[in-house]
C-alpha cells in the first residue's frame, strides 16, 4: 500500500509542471505567449494576465502586450563638406602678387586667393611640367606691369571657381563707375599676349574675345608675329 501511495505522489509531482507549462487552447504570438481572456481560473491565471506557453515567465498586468524591440540608434549623417561662400558679382581687390600672364593673387576676406583670368590663355612660364613657351615671358612681364600694387575690380561669371579652387574673373582696371575702364582680359588678347580660351559656362565676353584675337592675328601682334 505504501508503495502504491508513493507511486501516486510521484506521478502527481511529475504531471504538475507539465500542466503549468502546457498551453490551454488559444493562439500564441511570436514570443510563444498571449493574454488570458477566458476560463483563466481553470489554469490558475488571472484575467488579462500575459503568460507564455513554453515555460516563459508571465506578467499579471492587464495592459501588457508583446514586448517591442529596442529602437535602433539614429543614423548619423556624414560630416558635411565646408561650404564655400559665394562672392558678389563684382568685387574690388588689391593685387598682392602676379604669378604669370593670366594669373595673380589678392587677399579676399583675410585669405590670399589665386585669380585666373576668364576666357584667355597666355603662354606658360611657371607650369610644373611644361617648358617656358614662346612669348610667355613677355606676357608675364606685361601683366606684372599692369597689375603689381594695383586695386582692381573682379567681375565673376556663372562659375566662380575652377576645379583647382582658383577664382575665375574678368579683371577691370580703373574706376568701374566711369565710362573709361579697361578689361585686362580683352587687352591681353588685343595686344597678342593671350589666345582665346573658352570654357563654358563662363562665356559672357566670348564674342568680343574672338573678334579681338582675329585683329591681333591679322596684324601679327605679339605671339602671332612669332608664328609662321
Amino acid at each position: 500500500m505504501k508503495k502504491l501511495i508513493a507511486s501516486i505522489i510521484a506521478l502527481t509531482l511529475a504531471v504538475a509542471p507539465l500542466t503549468t507549462a502546457s498551453a490551454h487552447p488559444g493562439r500564441t504570438d511570436a514570443n510563444g505567449g498571449h493574454t488570458c481572456r477566458t476560463n483563466c481560473e481553470q489554469w490558475g491565471l488571472e484575467y488579462g494576465e500575459y503568460h507564455y506557453h513554453n515555460g516563459g515567465s508571465s506578467s499579471s498586468s492587464s495592459s501588457s502586450s508583446t514586448p517591442k524591440p529596442a529602437p535602433k540608434p539614429a543614423a548619423t549623417k556624414p560630416d558635411a563638406k565646408p561650404t564655400v561662400k559665394k562672392l558678389p558679382g563684382t568685387l574690388k581687390v588689391k593685387v598682392s602678387a602676379v604669378v604669370d600672364g593670366d594669373t595673380f593673387k589678392a587677399v579676399i576676406n583675410g585669405k590670399e586667393e589665386t585669380i585666373r583670368l576668364i576666357g584667355v590663355d597666355t603662354p606658360e612660364t611657371v607650369h610644373p611640367s611644361k617648358p617656358v613657351q614662346p612669348y610667355g615671358p613677355e606676357a608675364s612681364a606685361y601683366t606684372k606691369k599692369r597689375l603689381t600694387g594695383q586695386t582692381v575690380t573682379l567681375e565673376f561669371d556663372v562659375q566662380q571657381r575652377d576645379k583647382y579652387g582658383r577664382l575665375l574673373a574678368y579683371v577691370w582696371l580703373g574706376n568701374a563707375k566711369k565710362a573709361k575702364v579697361e578689361m585686362l582680359n580683352q587687352t591681353l588678347v588685343k595686344e597678342g599676349y593671350a589666345q582665346v580660351l573658352t570654357i563654358p559656362p563662363n562665356v559672357r565676353y566670348t564674342d568680343s574675345f574672338v573678334k579681338l584675337q582675329k585683329q591681333a592675328r591679322d596684324n601679327k601682334k605679339g605671339l602671332w608675329g612669332k608664328k609662321g
